[in-house]
């Protein structure tokens, strides 16, 4: 349904899914803007049925006074009267002032009159009303750039005119309510996208969309980006062309990097697509990878080229796939690393404590005053003294074996008390 006239007995009638819901319980609210609703009236008198018909209503538009835009002013006039569709809602009437609270046909409808003798929409009050930024909702009923589209209380429903919005008022940041595709329409360099949640707000990026330097907050993001990016608090699923910043993300599907520049993920964590692993596809060669404080089960591959892919895990494990063939691998903190690389990669995790690592430096640490043994050759020694078989007993040469029965692990020379004046170590 849309507003309608009955021209015979004069009735405006508006129906309710025309107007703008700004609250469903504990009472149902909604909005006319009067505005929009005269440019309707408008319409409906220019055409061939409406031409014959007197006016319905009389409209004066902002005026400049004195540094103030004082407010509009819409009338109804020659005996037209206004029905809202019948139930049990409130209906607010904003942008102008207006008699139409006057001339409304009661019913259930409670409408709410918001006039005032000092009314007044200046630029600073429409510049503050968006809230530093052009609110998008491709759902809305909204399109063009006129005032209060754009704004939270009538998000636009295009790209295309949010752009305008933005730049006839001076911002660079986009709200996005819902969902949301970018395609390569329009150039959206240095702009900011800041979603409702993760869960409520997905941003596609077609490849086509120019998106240079952009920024992306709350929501999830899936596509292909240019380069120098930064995206935060949100969910990278499936993104290629990743090169400047993914800080505090969660890691899911496949990442690719690309154009030459270093990609750095700060705080991130792993999530899964489909019960797989996340991956990042170091896009051959040229790309840095730098992951600071990184968190779960993550693959790499495709690294080709001498670059360096440093990793610091909180709690992480790392498979570096036999894609993995140049360049070097560094990985510290606390995790594993399943090491499948092949070719001239050097992977170095001398400081990761892990399962290997940690024994294979307790093991390996030289211990004072044993004649430069480590630990794992001294516990040989005492296992072979304590528990391997011996030989030689009541002879001036003894010897113990290793658990293994295949060496004797000490040779020593006995006085006649069996005191041992001298020790050969086999370890």
């Amino acid at each position: 349904m849309a507003i309608s006239i009955d021209w015979g007995n004069r009735i405006i009638n508006v129906p309710r899914s025309d107007l703008t819901l700004i609250q469903a319980t504990p009472t149902e609210i909604r909005e006319l803007d009067l505005n929009t609703f005269r440019l309707t009236l408008k319409d409906l008198e220019d055409d061939a049925v409406g031409m014959i018909f007197p006016d319905t209503h009389r409209h004066n538009t902002e005026v400049l006074l004195a540094g103030l835009t004082y407010a509009r002013v819409i009338e109804i006039i020659n005996g037209y009267t206004v029905t809202f569709e019948d139930g049990q809602y409130a209906v607010n009437l904003v942008g102008a002032n207006s008699n139409v609270g006057d001339v409304v046909n009661v019913n259930h409808v409670s409408v709410r009159v918001s006039n005032s003798a000092g009314m007044i929409s200046s630029p600073e009050i429409q510049y503050a009303s968006y809230n530093g930024g052009v609110t998008i909702d491709v759902g809305s009923s909204y399109a063009g750039t006129i005032y209060p589209i754009g704004t939270v209380r009538q998000p636009v429903n295009n790209l295309s005119d949010a752009l305008l919005i933005a730049i006839l008022r001076g911002f660079n940041t986009f709200y996005i309510l819902g969902d949301v595709t970018l395609d390569g329409s329009q150039d959206f360099t240095q702009y900011t996208f800041i979603g409702e949640s993760t869960e409520k707000t997905t941003i596609t990026v077609e490849n086509s969309a120019i998106t240079n330097k952009c920024e992306f907050y709350e929501c999830t993001l899936t596509g292909t980006l240019d380069g120098e990016c930064k995206v935060k608090n949100s969910v990278v699923n499936n993104v290629t062309y990743i090169s400047g910043y993914v800080e505090l993300c969660v890691i899911s599907g496949v990442v690719e990097l690309g154009g030459g520049a270093t990609a750095y993920f700060l705080d991130c964590w792993a999530g899964s697509l489909l019960g797989q692993p996340p991956a990042i596809d170091m896009g051959g060669s040229g790309q840095t990878l730098v992951m600071q404080n990184f968190n779960g089960y993550i693959k790499i591959r495709n690294k080709s080229g001498n670059d360096q892919a440093n990793f610091s895990l909180n709690a992480g494990w790392i498979v570096l796939e036999n894609t993995v063939t140049d360049g070097t691998v560094t990985v510290i903190g606390v995790g594993t690393v399943e090491d499948y690389s092949i070719g001239t990669v050097v992977v170095d995790t001398s400081r990761l404590l892990s399962v290997d690592n940690i024994p294979l430096s307790v093991f390996s640490k030289v211990m004072s005053g044993s004649n430069n043994l480590n630990f794992e050759q001294i516990m040989e020694v005492m296992t072979s003294a304590m528990a391997g078989k011996s030989s030689g007993g009541g002879t001036t040469n003894v010897k113990f074996r290793n658990l293994d029965d295949d060496t004797d692990v000490i040779d020593a020379i006995v006085d006649e008390n069996g005191n041992r004046t001298l020790v050969d170590l086999n370890v």
